[in-house]
């Protein structure tokens, strides 16, 4: 299969030859070769750059990973997402996705500074009564400062790396005829829905890009806990905040995970569990707006046990027919009820005629390793792995926004499971 010339126009062939250059050190000639990228090189007078072999002796998971982190932060965002599908793909294959990390070393001060002059009309030194020059992290897409603004509150300013909104641009350009061409001319990818994933990976960078859209995002959530003082969203300060640059209330807390700092701080690890365990399903259950990445590193535990929720480049939403469908879903595994769980996963997979025999015999086996009874009393995140471990041996694929509600509903019951 081959790439015509024409579906990548010419500001995209040096990035192109980078991607190429890239998957030839990690392994995936072959890909390259099924794709006809090297034949499209070869048309634009292009060769690629060093493929010296790397990561040898690395399986392919791990070559898959340390070759998605070398492209950067657009291969790095569908690595995440791909990570949430465990309906799709193999154990391994997550397992190894989910260590992708999306840290980079950080940008000299004098290579941001021009960034946020440029944002907010002004001097970063006559803007802010302090700024760090230190970054607190550095991510592909943005890095964080500490500061203090003209009146003394402490806050935190992210700010977006320069130069890449048209890198991420040129690589959803050549990813979505990619998958368009993978989908129509190799029948084993079909089931992965390439374009699909492709089209969520679009809207996920384009709101992670804005970081003004991260502002909104936060606000919403805000919102949703106005008269609930123990769970904390830091405060957006839009004066200076743009879509380069965002500027927040600086939370200080403990991470979920240090237990040892808990137990000094004195404090209630169970209420802080039900506080965390409330606050999430309250969002995906009750407004359909949550937090998309709920780890331990965007949660902090703050003084008289409150939580504070961190990071909204990305989240979820559930319409009112998908929260209820995931309220039947419990409440069949809760209960016991096969047919209740095979009534969501075929709505869920939207393949009706599937052959019912060996779907009942998985649905039965699933249901005899959890245990039935209170939903307290349930191993919710195991019994979700599993549920889409069985969609996903029966060649059952889940909506994104269900893929990714299931992932971030597991990642919050291990930061429970880990406080209590």
């Amino acid at each position: 299969m081959v790439l015509p010339t024409a579906f990548v126009v010419a500001r995209d062939l040096k990035r192109l030859q980078q991607i190429v250059t890239v998957l030839l050190r990690f392994g995936f000639g072959d890909l390259v070769r099924r794709l006809g990228l090297h034949r499209l090189l070869r048309q634009a007078g292009l060769a690629p750059g060093d493929t010296g072999a790397a990561a040898p002796g690395q399986d392919t998971p791990a070559r898959l990973r340390l070759a998605i982190e070398a492209l950067g932060p657009t291969f790095v965002k569908l690595g995440q997402i791909l990570a949430t599908r465990s309906d799709l793909l193999p154990a391994e294959w997550i397992a190894e996705l989910e260590k992708l990390h999306d840290r980079v070393p950080p940008l000299p001060y004098d290579q941001l500074a021009p960034v946020l002059e440029a944002a907010l009309g002004g001097a970063p030194d006559a803007i802010f009564a302090r700024f760090d020059r230190t970054p607190l992290a550095s991510a592909s897409i943005a890095q964080v400062h500490r500061a203090a603004l003209a009146d003394g509150t402490e806050v935190v300013v992210k700010i977006r790396r320069p130069g890449l909104r048209p890198l991420v641009e040129a690589d959803l350009r050549l990813l979505a005829h990619a998958a368009r061409l993978a989908e129509e001319e190799l029948p084993e990818l079909r089931r992965y829905r390439p374009e699909a994933i492709t089209r969520t990976l679009a809207a996920a960078i384009g709101e992670e890009l804005d970081l003004a859209n991260e502002g909104r995002n936060a606000e919403l959530i805000a919102a949703q806990f106005e008269d609930q003082p123990e769970v904390v969203v830091p405060r957006i300060h839009w004066a200076w905040t743009r879509e380069e640059v965002l500027v927040q209330d600086f939370v200080a807390g403990i991470r979920p995970s240090d237990e040892a700092a808990l137990e000094r701080a004195g404090l209630d690890r169970r209420a802080l569990a039900a506080r965390s365990s409330n606050a999430f399903l309250q969002m995906m259950l009750i407004d359909g707006v949550f937090h998309a990445d709920p780890h331990p590193g965007n949660m902090l535990c703050l003084a008289g046990d409150r939580i504070a929720y961190l990071d909204f480049g990305t989240i979820g939403r559930l319409s009112a027919r998908r929260r209820d469908q995931l309220v039947t879903l419990m409440a069949a595994i809760t209960g016991g009820s096969a047919a209740g769980v095979r009534e969501v996963l075929l709505d869920w997979a939207g393949q009706p005629d599937i052959d019912a025999r060996p779907l009942e015999e998985a649905t039965e086996a699933f249901l005899a390793r959890h245990t039935r009874g209170a939903l307290g009393r349930l191993k919710l995140g195991q019994a979700l792995a599993d549920f889409v471990a069985l969609m996903r041996d029966h060649d059952l694929a889940l909506p994104p926004d269900l893929a990714l509600v299931l992932k971030a509903l597991m990642t919050s019951e291990g930061v429970v499971r880990r406080l209590d």
